[in-house]
């Protein structure tokens, strides 16, 4: 569960990055198959302001979230529930069409009333929450502990297993102190906390930044020259518009909402359009709360070319470099382009590799990606 060293210092880094050729030469031997950029990836961020983390005995949940963001319209909190053997996560939140809210995150999520009572000082956190969880159970939970103080000398967070099946994630913890005192129950009954070596509550409170690649269905086409996704969510479709902007042979799109903005950044060479790199800004804060880049950008999948090419990826968090890396393959299987992800370090990120796939008709592309 500690937090480690970035994968590389800027040295290594850039020794890695040379080791990779500026561009891919390949041979496509296909027109594109649709006339706007097609994304492989779903990238996605967030931020917490303040993050309670408990772990109680009960044998159903491995771990609840209790998180603090800021929106445009006010603070807004996010109960977070893992659920013991899958460590799926599931949101409650109180936000109205909460599956429109953050289509890209994939998390299973309730709109429920959330109550929180804020006792707390500037020299201690004194909270009390009440919701109702995903499965309708009712949560009380009391949390006590000193204000955040603590700088984190190594942020690369741990995801401790959790959305394993839906996310391929990488943390920046700057900040963390233990909590004091704290107790849940789960319809009126308590559970006791559970204990760190045997000794401290598993409490906690931090500050951190998520962000990554999510798994995902959805379709890209074009309404009256307007470029759109949809993302498929069961009986659910919903859809975002992109603006689409051109500078120095880069093409970028983007899709913007009141809490965040996602980019995807192309190279444009002759009729191709290759991924380099993909960023997402949060309304309110400096610079990228998560990046993406590509060595060597990736192949044009709306254009078909036999073989299989390789690239290696990294990721930075909230400012900080280099908290991930792995490799990705691009290749056509038949009429449909794949894209395998295979995350290489740290430890906590390999038992998350995804598998994108993309097919073509009608002028629209379907991504599917999926946790291989």
């Amino acid at each position: 569960m500690l937090p480690e060293k970035a994968v590389f210092t800027d040295k290594q880094r850039q020794s890695w990055i040379a080791e990779s050729p500026k561009q891919h030469t390949i041979e496509y031997n296909s027109a594109p198959m649709v006339d706007f950029p097609v994304w492989p990836i779903q990238a996605w961020a967030l931020t917490y302001d303040l993050d309670i983390i408990m772990v109680s005995q009960h044998p159903d949940w491995n771990m609840h979230e209790y998180a603090k963001i800021q929106t445009p319209d006010g603070p807004l909190w996010i109960m977070k529930d893992a659920e013991e053997g899958s460590l799926d996560q599931f949101i409650t939140v109180d936000v109205e069409n909460v599956d429109h809210w953050l289509p890209e995150l994939p998390v299973v999520r309730k709109h429920y009333p959330v109550k929180v009572t804020d006792n707390s000082t500037d020299e201690l956190i004194n909270l009390d929450f009440s919701y109702e969880n995903v499965q309708g159970t009712k949560i009380e939970a009391h949390y006590e502990g000193k204000q955040i103080k603590t700088n984190m000398k190594k942020r690369n967070g741990s995801t401790m297993g959790h959305s394993k099946n839906q996310l391929l994630v990488v943390l920046d913890l700057p900040h963390r102190d233990f909590g004091k005192k704290g107790n849940i129950s789960y319809d009126g009954k308590p559970y006791k906390m559970n204990r760190l070596l045997g000794l401290v509550p598993f409490l906690m409170a931090l500050q951190q930044t998520q962000g990554g690649f999510s798994i995902g269905n959805y379709s890209l086409h074009k309404d009256d020259d307007q470029l759109r996704s949809t993302h498929h969510k069961g009986k659910l479709n919903i859809d975002q518009d992109w603006s689409s902007t051109e500078k120095n042979n880069t093409v970028i799109v983007q899709q913007k909402d009141n809490m965040r903005t996602i980019n995807y950044e192309f190279a444009k060479q002759g009729e191709s359009l290759e991924l380099q790199a993909a960023y997402v800004e949060q309304w309110n804060r400096p610079g990228e709360s998560f990046r993406v880049n590509f060595y060597p950008a990736l192949p044009d999948l709306r254009r078909k070319f036999k073989g299989a090419y390789t690239s290696k990826f990294v990721f930075d968090i909230n400012g900080q470099k280099s908290h991930a890396i792995g490799s990705v393959t691009a290749q056509w299987d038949g009429e449909k382009a794949v894209l395998q992800i295979t995350p290489e370090k740290p430890w906590w990120v390999t038992d998350r590799p995804l598998k994108t796939t993309i097919s073509y008709e009608e002028g629209k592309a379907a991504v599917n990606i999926e946790r291989r």
